[in-house]
């Protein structure tokens, strides 16, 4: 499942940019809530049902996690391609995600971390600072961050905020927690998809956003969901967010293969190589650590 879900996120990346012809950030956001969690109703209907209790009681939490990591992040990362982002750049920039969960475990969870988990931090880190500068890092501090990739930064925090999250979630079906964050979602972002259209008038989405949509709702919206929300609960925000640096490689080839104006530079393959390193050391370290942790 960890495996699956930044492939899925890698596609989801592209879907972002191609959609920018068609939807604004507001309506590509709230109609893909809207199709997930209709689906969802439509499909596990008497699941949804019978924990309904059990979700009523956490409607705050739920409102809270899924309109922030749901609808808030959609709409940020929509932003960001709508702002010039490449889907090389925001994958990579993804890589900031584990960074940011592992430092707030260590920090405010007292969880431990390998040397060699922080090497990986230290690298994924460096592989990032390494193509927002578009390989020179000094020149950040006189041209600073693209309004693009400063949003995509926005969304890895984003990000982070709702992985750690989740080891609050309410003991319910997978299906009915998706459910309900996804209905969490569209309640968020109802109020920018209305006031945008009062400003320009409402309209339909074109048959070809449709379709985009669907996938979209489908494969990304549920589909990767699940699997990164089951993932964190069985082993944990801090190891299952590592995967997230799986995106930079998905990412960076699927972008590549659809948009043929994106290269992959010098810049982009030294970042490719230093996120890679950070992923093996992270791993290694996690599996030193959860083996010193069982005495083994």
């Amino acid at each position: 499942m960890l495996f699956l879900a930044p492939a899925f996120w890698a596609t989801s990346n592209v879907a972002g940019k191609l959609g920018k012809a068609w939807l604004s950030p507001y309506e590509f956001t709230f109609w893909r809530w809207v199709l997930a969690a209709g689906l969802l109703s439509w499909l596990f209907r008497e699941r949804i049902r019978q924990d309904w209790p059990a979700l009523k009681q956490r409607a705050g939490w739920l409102l809270l996690v899924g309109g922030s990591g749901f609808a808030l992040f959609n709409i940020v990362l929509y932003s960001a391609f709508a702002r010039g982002a490449t889907v090389v750049n925001v994958s990579i920039i993804t890589a900031l995600i584990p960074v940011m969960v592992l430092l707030v475990e260590v920090c405010c969870f007292r969880s431990r971390a390998h040397a060699l988990q922080w090497l990986g931090v230290g690298l994924s880190f460096a592989g990032v600072v390494w193509v927002v500068s578009k390989g020179r890092p000094a020149g950040l501090l006189e041209a600073g961050l693209s309004r693009g990739d400063a949003l995509a930064l926005i969304t890895s925090a984003i990000y982070a905020g709702y992985s750690l999250a989740l080891r609050w979630a309410p003991k319910v079906h997978w299906a009915s927690l998706l459910w309900a964050m996804c209905v969490a979602a569209a309640v968020v972002s109802a109020p920018f998809y209305v006031w945008e259209g009062v400003g320009r008038g409402f309209r339909m989405p074109p048959w070809q956003a449709w379709l985009l949509l669907l996938y979209v709702a489908v494969f990304i919206a549920i589909l990767s969901k699940l699997f990164y929300m089951e993932s964190v609960i069985a082993i944990g925000a801090g190891r299952a967010a590592l995967t997230m640096n799986l995106l930079p490689v998905f990412g960076a080839l699927v972008g590549v293969a659809v948009f043929p104006d994106e290269r992959l530079g010098g810049y982009v393959l030294t970042a490719l190589v230093l996120v890679a390193a950070g992923i093996a050391a992270s791993e290694w370290g996690a599996a030193k650590r959860q083996a010193w942790d069982s005495g083994g």
